[in-house]
């Protein structure tokens, strides 16, 4: 049955496709924040937009420019590194899950509370399909993105009001619960396919459009990484930036703190105070201390005691929680299958671990982990200045990824690669920010 998701997306997505080409890139960046969506339900079943308007741009994009000789494609090492990326993964979940039959895995259906309780067996399963299904569009929907020469700009507007709406839904859903009032999650938490819980006995945290906080919290910390850059480039006020961390402490995602923190002294290094032979950059100081005032500003939140209740269960509390041994123990886990398969994973999709780093290696063998690692690399790097922020939001998004949330098919991370895979594909690039 169609949800209103579905009753918005699938008629645009068919418009834009037949009539309005160049809009189609934009929408599919729009729908990457659309995670915990679903355009039709049928049963345990949900289908994301992202997943939906994706198979219509490859098609669009990816076989209609075939004629275009000049398409620079091919002067671009990331698109062999994902396509090697997506051959060794794609065979590992073929192959690895008979091979190694029978080894005790964390199963990708079942939460990792419960797996941690009892372990099941490794054999060939729908999950494996579905990743390699997944895998295989994402990296089309890269090397579709490629192809084009125009939308740049629209793409780019996409992600800044997708944004926006991110951190509005965030701020509005603690809003509605510090007020004692319901919010209607089920507007834009409607996918039968995952498990939609954000509230517990005593506190709420607001997962935004996403299924879980930890996914929120991604994506606010890659948001947060562009604002803090264009805050410290003098592309924007600290105001951005400040609700965005703002928006990110009210999901109380300890990974994605963690990465908002190392981008922040990441961004200080960049931009030191002092250049020999002992000159002070003025502008340096002033956004360093406009920042450490902003800093100072955003603690007084901690009076607030749904806030601070939520801030505090969630990390300080949380490090020495039953939650987080389970979280350790998962990682611990599947880097044990590592060795116990001597290096191979147990194939894509077959494993359930707490974290991003934790599930490459324990699925998609110790090189299709380095493959990736080259391709993510190559596609964010080198940009032009102008469009340095794409390779900030995915730093932040990859660290806070990397450290709690085991998720190779999440859009929002491929939408990220797409838009630098448009950036390089295009022969001419307009500047601007987000």
């Amino acid at each position: 049955m169609p949800t209103i998701e579905g009753i918005i997306f699938i008629p645009v997505a068919l418009y834009f496709f037949f009539l309005r080409p160049q809009l189609l890139f934009p929408l599919l960046i729009v729908s990457t924040v659309f995670q915990a969506s679903s355009i039709i339900s049928s049963g345990s079943i949900g289908i994301q937009p992202y997943y939906c308007i994706a198979p219509l741009f490859i098609i669009r994009f990816l076989f209609a420019s075939e004629q275009n000789k000049k398409g620079p494609l091919s002067r671009y090492s990331f698109k062999r590194l994902w396509i090697a990326f997506a051959i060794i993964s794609v065979t590992s979940a073929i192959v690895l899950p008979f091979m190694f039959r029978g080894f005790l895995v964390f199963d990708p259906k079942v939460s990792v509370d419960d797996n941690f309780l009892s372990p099941a067996a490794l054999h060939p399963q729908f999950t494996n399909i579905a990743q390699s299904v997944f895998l295989i569009l994402n990296v089309l929907v890269v090397i579709a993105s490629t192809r084009l020469s125009h939308s740049v700009d629209y793409a780019h507007k996409a992600f800044r009001w997708s944004s926006y709406f991110v951190i509005l839904m965030i701020l509005l859903q603690f809003s509605f619960f510090w007020l004692g009032l319901p919010f209607p999650d089920k507007m834009l938490n409607n996918n039968p396919g995952y498990a939609l819980v954000n509230i517990s006995t005593d506190t709420l945290r607001p997962n935004g459009t996403f299924t879980e906080p930890s996914m929120a919290g991604a994506v606010l910390a890659a948001l947060a990484a562009v604002y803090l850059w264009e805050y410290f480039a003098g592309k924007a006020t600290v105001l951005k930036a400040g609700i965005a961390v703002i928006a990110c402490l009210l999901v109380a995602s300890t990974s994605s703190l963690m990465a908002v923190l190392i981008v922040f002294v990441i961004l200080v290094i960049s931009h030191p105070v002092i250049r020999l032979p002992w000159f002070i950059r003025v502008d340096s100081v002033k956004r360093l201390s406009a920042l450490f005032i902003s800093a100072a500003i955003l603690g007084l939140l901690m009076i607030i005691p749904p806030f601070r209740s939520i801030l505090l269960a969630q990390t300080i509390e949380k490090g020495a929680s039953n939650s987080a041994l389970v979280r350790f123990g998962a990682d611990a886990f599947a880097f044990n299958l590592l060795l116990k398969t001597h290096g191979l994973g147990v194939g894509l999709g077959s494993n359930r671990p707490a974290s991003f780093v934790a599930a490459l290696f324990s699925q998609v063998v110790s090189l299709g982990f380095l493959l990736f690692i080259c391709a993510a690399w190559t596609t964010l790097s080198h940009l032009p200045k102008e469009h340095r922020w794409i390779g900030m939001a995915g730093l932040g998004l990859l660290l806070s990824m990397a450290l709690g949330l085991p998720d190779l098919s999440f859009p929002f991370m491929w939408g990220l690669f797409a838009i630098a895979a448009q950036i390089k594909g295009s022969e001419s690039v307009n500047a601007g920010g987000v």
